[in-house]
């Protein structure tokens, strides 16, 4: 018997596998980065299909196969869509191809998975201009790469790369370390040779 895993996850990237199968790659809560696949999810009558949509916050069960994770049930935590704008999706797809090159083994850090989810949940409920999503996105990179164990505490970025709290005082607060943020965040993609 397998025991069975639910967390609350974001859907990060999906890809078709088979004739009705698809993969998928979660940022998890509990389980940390995960590759997991769902069986039959493309055919109509899936009981999962309109559950596993990319950049969708889910409510997650998963057990543990001698490969893979395979999803048992899902439920949808954030059904808004970041589709509709633009300029939110690019910021979001960006965070999200970082996380797939940095991420390689299942490890749980609750610290990673609370700074994307507060990202998420922002860029998706507030009204926000170029310049606000662009900050978000820096800021955004520069605690993920805090949370991996990259970045050096350098002051005063070390402020804001330590928090997860993401709010308007925060953005405003941090527009003016931008471009310093932004030289830190190439070093430190430099080496990791990634």
């Amino acid at each position: 018997m397998h025991h069975i895993y639910t967390t609350k996850a974001i859907i990060i990237r999906s890809v078709h596998t088979g004739e009705a199968n698809r993969f998928y790659f979660l940022l998890t809560k509990d389980l940390g980065f995960i590759k997991a696949s769902a069986q039959g999810v493309r055919l109509l009558k899936s009981k999962l299909k309109g559950h596993l949509q990319d950049f969708s916050v889910v409510n997650i069960s998963v057990v543990k196969g001698k490969e893979i994770w395979r999803i048992t049930s899902s439920e949808v935590l954030e059904n808004e869509s970041l589709i509709k704008n633009r300029d939110k999706l690019f910021v979001a797809k960006n965070i999200f191809s970082l996380l797939l090159r940095m991420l390689h083994g299942e490890e749980k850090n609750e610290s990673l998975f609370e700074c994307v989810d507060i990202f998420y949940n922002f860029i998706l409920k507030n009204q926000l201009d170029k310049d606000q999503l662009k900050n978000i996105e820096i800021l955004t990179v520069l605690r993920i790469l805090h949370h991996l164990g990259y970045f050096k505490n350098t002051f005063p970025l070390s402020v804001f790369a330590g928090e997860n709290e993401l709010s308007f005082g925060t953005l405003k607060d941090f527009a003016d370390k931008s471009k310093e943020a932004v030289r830190e965040i190439n070093l430190m993609l430099l080496e990791t040779h990634l």
